[in-house]
């Protein structure tokens, strides 16, 4: 008969530390909790074990040894079964969240908060919306401090902001996902919204318009504020945990920040960059090309770079080729100091970048 081998992670509860599993086969207790297949804990603090199945479909749920102590998700929920085909030996790794006779996270602890806010925008001579997310470890902790992404075009960011038929980049699912596994910390998000009157939001975005009178809105408002004021010393405010994201034009800006505000942030992801800019600069005469060469970039920085390869991104490589040859040459080490991400057969569009946005992140804020 086939093998179906276990290996389930419980929540690191000292008070709770048995697995039975309990399903459909007699091997399994047949759904009688009290009969289930207890599992034997490693050294490594999972819980294994195997049992020899005649060949269909198995069901089962995850216990202590009772329906009073199954699996839940963190919010209560009780989890689904688990269902498996079992025709050749298989071997099932689970991580589960919590137990029934468990309290339940609140919903902030397990998805963070999102808080809309408006402050000054001091060039610009208007008031600007801003929308902060603040991670799960954030609200369940009173004195942790977190580095900090600030995220252009905010309104299409936030998996918080998305609404029926307007689809976002989802960053706070991404971050939260990311973190809940170690691959990053627990990252702020700072939704930057732009005006959206007729090309208001290009030009903010463009260096060679409003990109100054955004750039000092981003230095000199919206940080202090979000460090200062709205976060209350609990950012970790230097430039190696403080970032900017952004796409098409945005991505050419964070390029553009990364060269003129590298000692406020030193985080910068470039998607999908626009580097013709509004004036529509030809690959050997791109004005922001010529404004890298004479940058001084400091070790140090990380800036991911990418883009896919049709449609509204097919002409990027001849930029990025160019870009990539400059940072190589005032010595910055690809895939330590930056590093660029083709996209074989993805389009200029969110949800590409969103089907790809842990790369960013983990480069910005892992470990290198």
């Amino acid at each position: 008969m086939p093998r179906l081998t276990f290996e389930v992670t419980i929540p690191p509860d000292p008070t709770r530390q048995r697995v039975v599993i309990v399903g459909t086969d007699p091997a399994l207790g047949n759904w009688q909790p009290e009969r289930g297949l207890a599992l034997d804990r490693g050294d490594d603090g999972k819980f294994r074990g195997a049992a020899d199945l005649p060949g269909g479909m198995v069901e089962f749920k995850i216990t202590r040894g009772s329906w009073d102590t199954e699996e839940t998700f963190l919010d209560g929920t009780l989890a689904l079964n688990y269902q498996y085909l079992v025709l050749h030996d298989i071997e099932v790794a689970i991580e589960m969240e919590n137990w029934k006779d468990c309290p339940p996270l609140e919903h902030d602890w397990i998805f963070g908060k999102t808080i809309d806010c408006e402050l000054d925008a001091t060039q610009f001579g208007h008031h600007r919306r801003a929308v902060v997310w603040l991670p799960p470890g954030f609200m369940r902790s009173g004195d942790s401090r977190h580095p900090v992404l600030y995220l252009l075009d905010g309104q299409d960011t936030l998996a918080a902001l998305d609404t029926c038929g307007h689809e976002t980049l989802c960053a706070d699912d991404w971050v939260r996902r990311l973190a809940k596994h170690g691959l990053i910390p627990d990252v702020i998000l700072v939704a930057v919204f732009h005006r959206e009157g007729f090309g208001e939001r290009d030009e903010e975005l463009s260096p060679q318009f409003d990109g100054p009178k955004m750039a000092d809105f981003l230095v000199n408002d919206l940080k202090p504020f979000i460090d200062w004021t709205f976060c209350r010393d609990r950012t970790l405010p230097d430039p190696a945990n403080t970032g900017v994201l952004g796409f098409g034009l945005g991505g050419a800006f964070a390029l553009w920040m990364a060269m003129r505000h590298a000692g406020t942030f030193g985080r910068f992801a470039c998607l999908s960059p626009f580097f013709e800019d509004l004036t529509a600069d030809a690959p050997d005469g791109c004005e922001l090309i010529r404004h890298l060469e004479k940058s001084n970039i400091a070790h140090g920085t990380r800036i991911y770079f990418d883009h896919g390869t049709l449609l509204g991104d097919a002409n990027i490589a001849l930029y990025q080729t160019r870009a990539t040859a400059v940072l190589e040459r005032m010595g910055l080490v690809r895939g330590n100091d930056f590093t660029v991400n083709v996209a074989e057969g993805a389009e200029h569009m969110l949800t590409a970048w969103r089907a790809r946005l842990g790369a960013p992140l983990t480069f910005l804020f892992g470990k290198p």
